[in-house]
């Protein structure tokens, strides 16, 4: 069927009502969470806080980020995904004002750790709405158009804090970026429904394409312990926790590393910073919209090669000479490589597991990843010699060979099985 004709009579509410909603929440979610990195050099001077102190700092939200991820995404399966997000984010601004009100580096620390905590369960709840909202067709698309936010946030958010905080302060900065979150977990309350079953403003049209498609795609239903059983999930775990660290270890720490090129105002740190998410935004789209085209390659691919070209960047970046300028070429390479496998990434990960099970088996494996985002930048700030961040970053690009080398292992074990069971009906993979 046309897809035009398609769109014309089934409708894009899925799209520019739900979709929107969740992406501009995780966008101002991982603002709120990353904006950090930007105020890091400012707020360690002001506090007199060492690298290794100052990853302390940055790396305390994940603490109580992976705690609820699994608690998150059991609620949201049963009471459905609108009231967890919605109140998650009313805590995650409020958390993100108090960042710059509190005076003391223990106070710092706990509000970081409890605005993890209400952020933890965002994601696993957005996994429900992504099984339920979205077609298998359709369905790598929907996550990446939500995971944009992360290399976004930083192109949008990081100039804005930037220069907030060379026009204000850095705990002013704090506070204007906190309440656009509240602000939409109102929106989320309001306009966002837990199934288009019960959704008062879909058409019939979607609302039977959607319901009738939806579970293409995804495992069979299964309980949460036939999960913990499977060694595949668990070597995703492994995947998510090597990748996810960098990801966060090079956005938290690389406006610290810019600064020591540019020592003079925060504006020029929050534009050199966009520029590598803006690379990994652009290449997102693509890698998202070739790993949703038929094809018998294994959407692992789609992941494990973007990493693998990340990684030598970041290698590439510290071990050959080239200048200011070659540091920033090497990490917009890296940025593309690290952000374009988000999308297609959860869509394989939902395809292996219990479709009824999407939202705890993503929240146990995105609290590996999460803890990644504690030990990345202690890792980086304790390797530091000298304070020197260039020192230690480089050590981020082997995390990503060896995440590529796991899903290798993974795509190796399926088409084992597919040629051993050649007469069952492949799934997305």
């Amino acid at each position: 069927m046309d897809t035009a004709y398609d769109t014309q009579r089934i409708g894009k509410s899925r799209w520019l009502r739900v979709g929107l909603i969740v992406f501009v929440s995780y966008l101002v979610a991982f603002a709120d969470r990353t904006n950090i990195g930007v105020a890091a050099p400012q707020m360690a001077h002001d506090l007199q806080l060492g690298t290794t102190i100052t990853g302390a700092l940055l790396g305390a939200f994940f603490w109580g980020y992976l705690v609820t991820q699994i608690p998150g995404g059991w609620i949201s399966t049963r009471i459905g995904p609108r009231r967890v997000i919605a109140v998650s984010m009313f805590i995650t601004g409020l958390m993100a004002c108090l960042t710059g009100m509190v005076h003391t580096l223990p106070a710092l620390i706990a509000v970081r750790v409890v605005m993890g905590l209400a952020e933890g369960v965002i994601w696993p709840s957005f996994s429900v709405i992504f099984v339920r909202w979205f077609p298998a067709r359709e369905r790598a698309r929907g996550i990446a158009f939500a995971q944009y936010a992360l290399p976004l946030s930083s192109v949008l958010m990081a100039p804005l804090a930037g220069w907030m905080i060379d026009v204000f302060h850095w705990k002013t900065m704090f506070v204007l970026q906190g309440l656009p979150a509240i602000f939409m977990a109102v929106l989320v309350w309001m306009f966002v429904s837990d199934d288009p079953a019960t959704d008062r403003w879909l058409s019939s049209a979607e609302r039977d394409f959607i319901t009738q498609q939806r579970l293409a795609g995804t495992g069979a239903d299964g309980s949460f312990g036939s999960v913990l059983k499977r060694s595949t999930v668990w070597l995703l775990a492994v995947v998510a926790l090597s990748w996810i660290m960098v990801i966060f270890s090079f956005g938290l720490w690389m406006p610290s590393l810019i600064k020591q090129y540019f020592p003079h105002g925060f504006a020029a740190v929050g534009w050199l910073t966009a520029l590598p998410s803006l690379f990994g935004a652009l290449s997102m789209f693509v890698n998202s919209w070739l790993s949703d085209k038929p094809s018998s390659i294994s959407r692992g691919w789609f992941v494990a090669v973007p990493l693998v070209v990340g990684g030598a960047a970041l290698l590439a970046q510290h071990y050959l000479e080239g200048g200011v300028v070659f540091t920033m070429v090497m990490f917009c390479i890296a940025g593309a490589g690290l952000f374009s496998p988000a999308g297609t990434w959860w869509a394989w990960v939902i395809s292996k597991v219990p479709r009824n099970q999407a939202a705890p088996s993503v929240a146990m494996i995105n609290m590996f990843a999460s803890f990644g985002g504690v030990v990345g930048p202690l890792i980086v700030g304790f390797y530091a010699r000298g304070g020197n961040l260039s020192n230690s970053f480089y050590i981020l690009g082997y995390f990503l060979f060896g995440a590529a080398a796991v899903i290798a292992l993974l795509i190796h074990r399926t088409q084992q099985r597919d040629v051993e069971a050649p007469t069952v009906p492949l799934a997305l993979h």
